[in-house]
């Protein structure tokens, strides 16, 4: 079969840190071919490269058969280039249809023949399938539809050759299963896809075949990925084999005291959220299932004090530093940096909007929330040196890598190792009540392990956690106790063993167990 893309001894430099070293394998036409490797293992920047957003240090692309120079964006889409990126490149305020047409408008007229481009984009979306309302704002559309317009945009460009950087990360497992179908359906019209992955299980559902990146070399290739375990998948990733952990951890938390309470909340948001109650004990791992979309945006956004709640009540009880004793506290209606001077750490949902600062440095975002803490700052100026320990803690027990001993601006690393940058940060910062919202997405194996180990530890250390997971493999794996959401109710709070994988099915799909009630 003749290739689409070949790499030939790739090099690429920033700085003194070498992203990609001596990379070279080729994509068969027509072929889906994932790329796999650890978080800032190289593969973004690989890819990066091929659609002309950097230039190599060394070696040549060849796209079919022809040694190209691809200069920018621009010239990978007239090239039959497309991606779509891990973080979206979407402009909120203007329509999904100006979405899609941005930046390729004609320059022969004053006018753009908005006529012609909807009728067009309405031809693929029968096509592929892809529907969705080109009125919109992308701004106010979900993020299955943002990527919908994402993919749009390389159709309507004619592209062949289609980029995907961790797409499913922010799907749910329905809308995961409709992007795998369409990823065939676009092979079955002869393009070619690159397919950036972690979650192995889909690569080996869709994939022909598969290049593994380390620390920016190829350390193996698979002609056909279907005969290849994902036990020897995930070992060449790592280079080690890698055991997940599980909570078998017995501290019984049920005689511990509750440290924080929902009592009857209700909130009118994108997604209501109706009578939701439930309380966490120290020690004690609680969490959230269900399918996306069904309220958990708005219990994270209550908890953490990004939204005040319609009615009901949020309580905290935080342990008084003279006589060390809880009293109850009502937080319904405090702010982010009040919850969180009480001893609440947070790791949202959406990194780059509520945990980092991206045109900070990783050292900046450190110390964010501690600007107050005496060992970090006096009388309004920093202690230097205190930060940079501080800083090195974090990128050495959470292994956050490429951040240039944390001078690098966020926004510069890979997605992973933003989100173990957060996760560091929060855990090392004190508190009583740990929020963690979906924290291994878009993480490979490897850093799953590292996140699933630091929770458990925590658990250990006799902390609160509060984790929302779509994933049901991670929430078997830790939870001690579940609920299930769905359309904004909460269904009573259940112990993990005595509950089932395809009972918590049923109740993410809206079934009622026999005996179950809404709290």
């Amino acid at each position: 079969m003749e290739n689409a893309i070949e790499f030939i001894n790739i090099t690429k430099y920033f700085g003194t840190l070498r992203a990609n070293d001596n990379v070279s394998f080729s994509i068969k036409k027509g072929s889906i071919h994932a790329l796999i490797g650890e978080n800032g293992a190289g593969k973004s920047t690989l890819m990066s490269m091929l659609f002309g957003m950097y230039e190599p240090s060394s070696g040549e692309i060849k796209v079919n058969g022809n040694a190209i120079f691809i200069k920018n964006p621009n010239q990978a889409n007239n090239l039959g280039i497309g991606m779509v990126h891990q973080h979206f490149k979407n402009v909120d305020i203007y329509s999904n249809l100006e979405n899609v047409v941005l930046g390729n408008e004609s320059d022969k007229k004053l006018m753009m023949n908005f006529n012609f481009s909807k009728n067009k984009i309405e031809l693929l979306q029968d096509l592929y399938n892809l529907k969705f309302n080109l009125k919109e704002k992308t701004g106010d559309a979900t993020v299955s539809t943002q990527q919908k317009v994402e993919i749009m945009k390389m159709l309507y460009r004619d592209v062949e050759i289609l980029i995907f950087d961790e797409p499913t990360a922010v799907l749910t497992p329905q809308e995961i299963d409709g992007f795998l179908k369409t990823l065939l359906l676009f092979k079955e019209k002869g393009k070619t896809i690159i397919f950036i992955s972690h979650k192995l299980n889909e690569i080996k559902a869709v994939a022909d075949q598969a290049t593994v990146l380390r620390h920016g070399k190829v350390v193996a290739h698979y002609d056909d990925i279907k005969d290849v375990s994902i036990e020897k998948i995930s070992e060449d990733m790592v280079g080690k084999k890698v055991v997940m952990p599980k909570n078998e951890i017995d501290n019984n938390f049920l005689a511990n005291p509750v440290v924080v309470e929902f009592d009857k909340v209700s909130l009118k948001a994108q997604r209501q959220i109706q009578d939701v109650s439930f309380d966490i004990r120290l020690g004690e791992i609680f969490v959230i299932a269900g399918v996306g979309g069904n309220g958990q945006d708005e219990i994270e956004f209550a908890i953490s004090g990004l939204l005040k709640p319609k009615s009901g009540k949020i309580f905290f009880y935080p342990k008084d530093k003279q006589s060390q004793k809880r009293a109850k506290v009502d937080i319904t209606k405090y702010s982010v940096a009040k919850k969180r001077d009480l001893g609440i750490s947070y790791v949202p949902g959406d990194r780059h909007k509520y945990g980092l600062v991206l045109d900070y440095s990783i050292e900046e975002n450190s110390i964010i929330r501690r600007l107050k803490d005496k060992s970090i700052s006096k009388l309004g100026f920093i202690k230097k040196d205190e930060v940079k320990k501080f800083n090195s803690i974090i990128q050495k027990n959470f292994d956050v890598r490429g951040s240039n001993d944390g001078k690098s601006d966020a926004r510069s690393l890979s997605g992973g190792n933003q989100q173990k940058a957060i996760v560091g940060r929060e855990i090392l910062t004190q508190h009583d009540l740990l929020i963690m919202v979906q924290p291994t997405r878009g993480l490979d194996i490897g850093a799953i392990n590292k996140i699933h180990n630091f929770i458990l530890e925590e658990k250990k250390n006799n902390k609160a956690i509060l984790l929302i997971s779509y994933e049901l493999d991670e929430i078997l794996a830790l939870a001690d106790t579940i609920a299930v959401i769905n359309k904004g109710r909460l269904s009573k709070k259940m112990k993990t063993k005595e509950i089932t994988r395809t009972q918590i099915g049923l109740l993410m799909a809206g079934k009622q167990l026999s005996g179950e009630t809404h709290e």
